[in-house]
């Protein structure tokens, strides 16, 4: 097994070798840093799986290291060694998600105890991820197909992993991740679709300091975030035209040119992709570059839709019933022989997603233990799911009453303007999340940034629904 390794961030000389040497006594393998300033470039040039750090130093205080750390996306586990004069300082970093802090001074014991709760928590998280992320199937086609990724997995290749939205592309490039001789190193997801034009070569590339204006400091981009591990490149047909050359150099010469640096940079990257689009049509359509596209194809895994594989349904409605039976703190609930037979008959047009929502939806709303086809609400929740024949009992709740009203203030309005009110209100109620936004809407994220831009040119302020 590989030996965990640990960063120890002090600008004590003496307390930096003392704690190196019991961790290194422990069987961990150290590295160290003089200060914040010299911790946080190694972070980014070095995976590590934990670090310890004094909080008051010269040039950069720990604080403000960690801080940096996770602007920079970075989010290994952190501890502090403090005084009692920075305790104030210790107990602000627990609020922004380090892990612990021991006071100065301490015994060998102290530290030996603190680095293996914080392995055996992280192991927890772990197994516990691990077992939320399983892929789940029986059906004979997706046992070839894992067992093809499994293969896929020990190799280099660079794999393509198409099907429709909701099938299941990401479960895939994890699974093949966790099987790979990369498994033990960072998997960094991009989501292509999410990411605002102008900013995803930033996201990606990387840039110095005072390569723009606003470009304070220096800030690592993904693919060097996944150094020595796996990128997934998810919906990489969103990808802009302008942006693709620069991706192929990095599959190409396994190296990236930073915005605002003339030197390049050697990565050591897998790259994984998904798309639900067929690249071949958006390559005739010069949407897509062709060599980009046969450099990324190199190995295709092809996802069907969930109606293709019926056999799989059963075992997953029961994964998500028991998911979201302990998500919920509810007893263990079941399917009726009915709600089967519905889940079996139905298209799935949002496939495995669709599906987990629906089991998530019965889970919430069933009042037995046995999960009824009534209780699916399979086409959504409308009125004909109600019985609405009986009268005896009559009121109206206020929000129901506010919402009936904002119904019926549409009428006279055009469709363009009722469209951009539903635009709006939704964002507005999820805080500006443009991505859960669109999901909610059932558009792309790239249709609902044109629909704002058209917004915004004539005229609208946004700021409220954006904020």
């Amino acid at each position: 097994m590989e030996k965990k390794r640990v960063l120890i961030v002090d600008d004590d000389d003496n307390m930096r070798m003392a704690m190196s040497e019991t961790l290194k006594r422990a069987g961990l393998e150290i590295d160290t840093a003089f200060d914040g300033k010299n911790g946080y470039e190694k972070t980014l040039n070095k995976s590590y799986d934990l670090i310890i750090s004094d909080m008051r130093m010269p040039e950069m205080s720990g604080l403000e290291m960690y801080e940096r750390m996770k602007s920079a996306g970075i989010e290994t586990p952190i501890c502090f060694v403090t005084a009692y004069g920075t305790v104030d300082d210790a107990v602000y970093a627990l609020k922004l998600g380090a892990f612990d802090y021991i006071l100065k001074p301490f015994s060998p014991e102290v530290i030996e105890k603190l680095v293996e709760r914080v392995f055996e928590l992280e192991l927890n998280k772990k197994n516990k991820s691990e077992k939320k992320n399983n892929a789940v199937f029986k059906s004979a086609y997706m046992t070839q197909l894992f067992q093809i990724a499994k293969d896929v997995a020990l190799s280099e290749a660079t794999v393509l992993i198409t099907g429709a939205s909701g099938t299941g592309k990401e479960v895939f490039a994890k699974f093949i991740h966790k099987n790979s001789k990369r498994a033990n190193y960072p998997f960094v997801t991009v989501n292509c679709a999410a990411i605002p034009e102008k900013l995803i070569e930033t996201e990606l590339f990387s840039f110095e300091k005072g390569a723009f204006t606003g470009a304070e400091n220096k800030k690592p981009g993904k693919f060097e975030l996944a150094d020595k591990g796996t990128i997934l490149l998810d919906e990489i047909g969103e990808i802009p035209l302008n942006l693709q050359a620069k991706l192929l150099r990095v599959l190409q010469e396994k190296e990236i040119e930073k915005i605002g640096s003339l030197k390049v940079q050697k990565v050591d990257v897998r790259i994984l992709a998904t798309t639900n689009r067929n690249l071949k049509e958006e390559v005739a359509k010069g949407n897509f570059r062709e060599d980009l596209y046969y450099r990324l194809n190199v190995i295709n895994l092809e996802i069907p839709s969930l109606k293709d594989r019926i056999d799989d349904i059963d075992v997953l409605a029961d994964f998500f019933i028991e998911k979201y039976c302990e998500i919920n703190k509810k007893p263990r609930k079941k399917l009726s022989a009915q709600a089967i037979k519905a889940l079996k008959e139905y298209d799935w047009p949002g496939n495995v997603r669709e599906l987990e929502h629906t089991l998530e939806r019965a889970v919430v709303l069933s009042k037995q233990n046995e999960i009824s086809e009534k209780d699916l609400f399979i086409h959504g929740i409308t009125l004909s799911d109600f019985d609405l024949s009986n009268k005896s009992e009559q009121f109206v709740d206020d929000d129901i009453e506010e919402n009936f009203s904002s119904l019926t203030s549409d009428v006279g309005k055009t469709i363009s303007e009722v469209e951009r009110n539903l635009i709006l209100n939704t964002l507005k109620e999820v805080g500006g999340n443009r991505t859960k936004a669109a999901e909610i809407l059932g558009i792309t994220v790239r249709t609902l940034r044109n629909k704002l831009n058209e917004y915004k040119n004539a005229g609208i302020d946004l700021q409220e629904y954006l904020n």
